[in-house]
């Protein structure tokens, strides 16, 4: 398999690499420093000869660029996001999340409309947040306060609302028409997604590898779990991979992940819906 990583030597995205090598998968990364992640690779003794890297601001690739970038690649995991320094809230670019979530989706499209049917579609994840809630109103209703809390945040702080706007569009743009007339000739996305939501990240810990994915946020905004870096990194791999069907479970969804505490007798991952 052949996944494009974009945000790859960022917190997370270096860990989506590092899992991806390790299965024997061939990737390919989008960077502005490939010498950071072959840095980060050879420390964790991670063999590099399955990885190609273009070094350049993917904001800057022309479209045409862009389109061939992704037309070997089964999936394209999105790890992108803003740096927690002040220019990287309240610099630019202010849209990098979204900007670079509608375009790699169109280049996948344009590849994919130009393939044959029978084809299987490509895979897209983005690693958002279980602060953005889902377009469709699907999640529950959060509590006065954390409404409250989320308008500022959506109005106030750049990288909060771009998060938004990124999933905003991939839904309205791929998510497939729910329709029982029996004429219906619509055709299917383009692209197949899912969107990772991690509760409150951490840096790695003692839980590697064991994570839950819920279908929508559990308890309050802050403070009802945690996401370790690795883990979250371990569940887009196995989503794009298809580990155990988990392709198939969740696409077209937002899934949730908290760690997992594996008791006795309990595998690594699980999902509940």
């Amino acid at each position: 398999m052949k996944v494009l990583v974009v945000g790859a030597t960022g917190a997370t995205g270096k860990h989506v690499v590092k899992k991806l090598l390790e299965e024997g998968h061939s990737v390919k990364v989008i960077v502005r420093s490939e010498q950071r992640l072959q840095d980060f690779l050879t420390s964790s003794q991670v063999s590099t000869k399955q990885l190609t890297a273009t070094e350049k601001s993917l904001l800057d690739l022309p479209p045409e660029e862009l389109q061939e970038q992704v037309s070997d690649a089964d999936a394209v995991v999105s790890c992108l996001g803003h740096n927690m320094t002040f220019q990287g809230i309240w610099g630019h670019p202010r849209r990098l999340v979204s900007d670079a979530t509608q375009r790699l989706t169109q280049a996948m499209a344009v590849i994919s409309s130009s393939k044959d049917e029978s084809s299987p579609p490509k895979k897209f994840v983005l690693m958002g947040s279980d602060g953005v809630p889902h377009p469709l109103g699907t999640d529950d209703e959060r509590v006065f306060s954390e409404r409250v809390l989320l308008s500022i945040l959506r109005n106030v702080i750049p990288p909060h609302y771009d998060n938004e706007l990124a999933v905003e569009n991939l839904v309205k743009e791929f998510t497939p028409t729910t329709t029982t007339a029996k004429d219906d000739k619509s055709k299917p996305p383009a692209i197949e997604w899912v969107v990772v939501r991690p509760t409150d990240l951490i840096d790695d810990g003692e839980l590697l590898d064991q994570y839950t994915l819920y279908p929508k946020p559990q308890g309050s905004l802050f403070g009802s779990g945690q996401a370790t870096r690795s883990n979250v990194a371990r569940a887009m791999v196995d989503l794009v991979t298809d580990k155990e069907g988990l392709w198939g479970e969740w696409k077209y969804q937002m899934p949730v992940l908290h760690d997992k505490v594996v008791g006795k007798g309990e595998s690594a991952s699980s999902t509940e819906k």
